[in-house]
């Protein structure tokens, strides 16, 4: 173990540390400070005393010139290959198998996943830690981190406060007091000087101490006056180990340095011998002092070394048949313009890791651009830059270029970004470059699309039928569910409606998957409410099998949405929590907006008013970083609703109110403001909130508007039965009856659940057992639905009015736990417990794989839970 000076609270602070997940909590510890503060020495601490007290313990260490290599500490730390994660934003899918890895790992017992200098991992596993304290497993993790003070632990930070998932216990390293380095300074001449020359930095000190402290400089400078006084090949060899990695294969560092084996040895025994490298647990691996040593080393390297070094690795990597990633991180270093084989590998490399790190891929492509321009695929590099997240640069590629393909991909970036309005400016000047009528259609369309996206429905409305103008195929489907949708809003009639996007096939919508998300949601705002979740399932299937896992975002979006209007909450909540995850990954910052409000909405129906309230916060927030969009408005709408949940009815109503784009959405809100305006005693306000949806409603055209207008009004009127209006009740029951009608011939399951239980209210003054009946009817639809709120209210109301409530049935989530399942619920959760999945499920129980997702999808309701795992440690918990 190694010794530690003046580092008591923070050992203090990890026994508590350690204590509380060895009690079944969870742990998020970051170890911040600069380079030799003592980070390392402090987390081996904590791995000894982990170990002491049997928690399992996994770790992993990123390294500075290792960043291209994805997922190298992780997949160190947990065991195992890198794992398959589909395409662009479907990384996602990976980084939920690695944590349900970490989750399988531990075994029950608490779990120390310690990764350092963090500072230097790959994208994807900081993304992956990203997703890990968002959503870390349930199993007591202590998942302790180790960098320098850096944006990456900003981003950390952010993530843990963003999901309140997990506690932080953040130590911040300072240098050591002149007093407490005294044991490090014992046998130094002239420790005074010297201690103010390290600063108080553990390590310098002891690399000054080393070198009898003088040499000045910094522990760059320490290091390389140690490295000077070593034997020539010693020198070689420990600079062929820095560039080979660390730690380093010996054979492949003796390879670079170009030694027979005999003089290779003894450079190796030169360097054991001053401590400058170690031997690790794998046969003919060793690792430097320090990471800080190697990087000294390696810059000491001069840049024509270096290009040399890394191109000789490449050579040697080759030699002994290393997979081209291996080689192409050596080869991004090394190659130089007109090296074209290196290009081709670089390529090659590129391809095989863009689906778990485009971040990497992207680097390589652009090496290979430098060695060969004119084999670069300008938009292949531009569409891997976007799967990073890399918006910026890919717009840099694009340029100014008003070529109508170049200048569609830009504007798609640019809608990206939030920056509506320099989208439509390129699509505007890629429409005046268009060269044939078709090519003008398909701008018109995207045009058409922006438009939609900022709430401009009349702009949209003229885009739109220039795009249908002689157009076939995919892009007549967008401009005429456009011209639907702004009919619609218009006030017009609906007409030419069905079969939007129908005959249109599955390559081509997926190869339009972007525009195309205007099929999807144009057809929910149609209150199409199957065909929209039919349409926005099959493009998002198009856009992935394509490889554009981007662009089938919105369309998962468009689903989640329909299975919400549709009063499928219990279905909608794990497809939310996937497309936000999604849109995370992404990196696209417009795209997490939205996935955050469609997720708030499907938490505040579920009855989670807490995560609710943390994602329509964070989607508000994020919003106002981007140019202001419909979706911007919605988001602010959606926190209203969350806040009026809670009871905050002052701060939360005039964010409802403000809404004012979408008619058919104006009548939806109205049920929410009136209920926040009665809380507040505002009946006046109550009756002019019912009293606009009640008028916009008619000429909407659509069934669901018209049911929440109907309910707005069943509201009011079930309020000023208060005021001895006698007429009250029975109007307010009739409304509601109206609303129940149109809600179900929408389809709107949880609509007509609410309706049931106002009807419910007001019947049970004048006609007992129907209130009774629509009451029991509401909460069963509630409960189907997967929405606890409005079934607990109807289970209240039924309370309240004599009625006892039975303990038998369906159960809201959250009831009576394992208790609340059916046998053949419990039989698959005890099954997932058991590690099978939904298909070896099926066979050990005859039944179908569609059969076990809908079990499974309502064991998730019914207890409440969002992940298999969680089901898994919920049954090994009840034994």
């Amino acid at each position: 173990m190694p010794e530690l000076f003046g580092r008591g609270a923070e050992l203090e602070a990890l026994e508590g540390v350690l204590d509380a997940v060895a009690r079944g909590g969870s742990r998020l510890v970051l170890v911040r400070g600069e380079a030799g503060i003592g980070k390392t020495a402090l987390l081996s601490v904590l791995r000894s005393r982990a170990v002491a007290l049997r928690f399992v313990v996994c770790e992993g260490r990123a390294s500075e010139l290792e960043r291209d290599v994805p997922l190298v500490p992780i997949l160190d730390a947990l065991g195992g290959s890198l794992v398959s994660s589909g395409s662009g934003a479907e990384r996602w899918r990976a980084y939920r198998e690695l944590g349900e890895r970490v989750a399988s790992v531990a075994s029950g017992r608490p779990l120390l996943l310690l990764v350092d200098d963090v500072h230097w991992a790959d994208p994807a596993t900081l993304e992956f830690l990203d997703h890990l304290l968002r959503r870390p497993p349930e199993a007591s993790l202590l998942l302790a981190l180790g960098l320098r003070p850096s944006p990456v632990a900003d981003r950390l930070l952010a993530a843990r406060r963003a999901s309140g998932a997990i506690e932080l216990v953040s130590l911040d390293l300072a240098p050591l007091e002149r007093e407490v380095a005294e044991a490090l300074l014992a046998d130094v001449v002239d420790a005074d000087r010297v201690f103010e020359a390290s600063g108080g930095n553990p390590l310098l000190l002891q690399e000054l101490a080393r070198s009898g402290g003088g040499v000045p400089g910094g522990i760059v400078a320490a290091v390389q006056a140690e490295v000077a006084a070593l034997p020539e090949d010693a020198q070689r060899l420990l600079r062929a180990g820095a560039i080979a990695g660390d730690p380093f294969d010996l054979d492949v560092a003796i390879g670079i340095a170009d030694l027979d084996l005999s003089r290779a040895l003894g450079a190796l025994d030169a360097l054991e011998a001053a401590t400058l490298v170690r031997s690790e647990l794998a046969a003919r691996r060793f690792a430097f002092r320090h990471p800080v040593v190697r990087g000294a080393v390696y810059e000491g390297l001069g840049s024509g070394a270096r290009v040399s070094g890394h191109a000789a690795a490449a050579r040697v990597l080759a030699g002994f048949g290393a997979a081209l990633p291996v080689r192409a991180h050596h080869l991004a270093f090394a190659a130089v313009p007109g090296d074209l084989d290196a290009a081709r590998i670089l390529r090659a490399a590129a391809g095989e890791v863009r689906a778990q790190a485009p971040g990497v891929a992207a680097d390589w492509l652009l090496a290979a651009r430098r060695a060969d321009p004119r084999g670069a695929d300008l938009a292949d590099l531009a569409e891997t830059l976007v799967e990073a997240g890399r918006l910026t640069d890919a717009l840099a590629i694009a340029g100014d270029s008003a070529e109508p393909r170049m200048a569609v991909a830009a504007a798609s970036v640019e809608r990206r970004l939030g920056r509506h309005d320099a989208a439509r400016l390129r699509l505007r000047r890629a429409l005046d470059a268009a060269a044939t009528p078709e090519v003008a259609a398909r701008v018109s369309a995207d045009l058409a699309v922006a438009a939609y996206q900022r709430g401009e429905y009349a702009e949209m409305r003229g885009w739109a039928f220039r795009a249908a103008d002689g157009t076939s195929g995919a892009v007549r489907a967008i401009a005429a569910t456009l011209l639907a949708v702004g009919d619609a809003f218009a006030g017009e009639p609906l007409a030419g409606t069905s079969g939007l996007g129908d005959a249109v096939a599955d390559d081509e919508l997926g190869a339009l998957a972007e525009p195309a998300m205007a099929i999807s949601w144009g057809l929910l705002a149609l209150d199409r409410l199957p065909d929209g979740l039919a349409a926005a399932r099959r493009i998002a299937a198009a856009a992935r099998r394509s490889g554009n896992g981007a662009a089938a975002i919105p369309h998962d979006l468009a689903a989640v949405l329909a299975l919400g209007l549709l009063g499928r909450i219990a279905e909608a909540e794990p497809l939310a929590d996937a497309a936000e995850q999604s849109a995370r990954v992404s990196g696209n910052a417009q795209l997490v907006q939205w996935a955050l409000w469609l997720d708030a909405w499907v938490l505040l129906e579920r009855g989670r008013l807490d995560p609710a309230l943390a994602a329509a916060t964070e989607s508000v927030e994020l919003a106002q970083q981007l140019d202001d969009s419909a979706s911007a408005i919605v988001a602010r709408a959606v926190l209203g609703a969350v806040l009026i949940a809670r009871g905050s009815h002052a701060e939360g109503r005039p964010l409802v109110a403000a809404y004012d784009i979408d008619h058919g959405w104006v009548c939806r809100w109205a049920p929410v403001l009136v209920e926040s305006d009665i809380a507040l005693g505002d009946l006046a306000a109550a009756r002019g909130h019912a009293e606009r949806a009640a008028s916009l409603a008619p000429a909407s055209g659509m069934a669901g508007a018209r049911a929440a207008a109907a309910r707005a009004q069943a509201l009011v009127a079930l309020a000023e039965e208060g005021s001895g209006w006698a007429a009250a009740a029975p109007l307010a029951a009739g409304l509601a009856l109206q609303a129940i009608a149109e809600a179900e011939s929408a389809g709107a399951a949880l609509e007509a659940a609410r309706a049931h239980l106002l009807a419910g209210r007001a019947l049970l003054a004048h006609d007992r057992d129907a209130g009774i009946a629509q009451l029991r009817t509401a909460e069963e639809a509630a409960v189907r639905c997967g929405a606890p709120r409005v079934a607990e209210e109807a289970v209240l109301v039924l309370r309240q009015s004599g009625v006892r409530v039975g303990r038998g049935g369906p159960r809201a989530p959250g009831g009576e736990g394992l208790g609340a399942l059916s046998p053949r619920e419990r039989e698959v959760a005890q099954l997932v417990a058991e590690g099978l999945t939904n298909r070896e499920i099926g066979a050990r129980l005859y039944l179908s794989e569609k059969t076990i997702e809908t079990h499974l999808t309502r064991v998730f309701a019914k207890l409440g839970l969002r992940s298999r795992a969680q089901v898994a440690a919920t049954v090994s918990r009840a034994g």
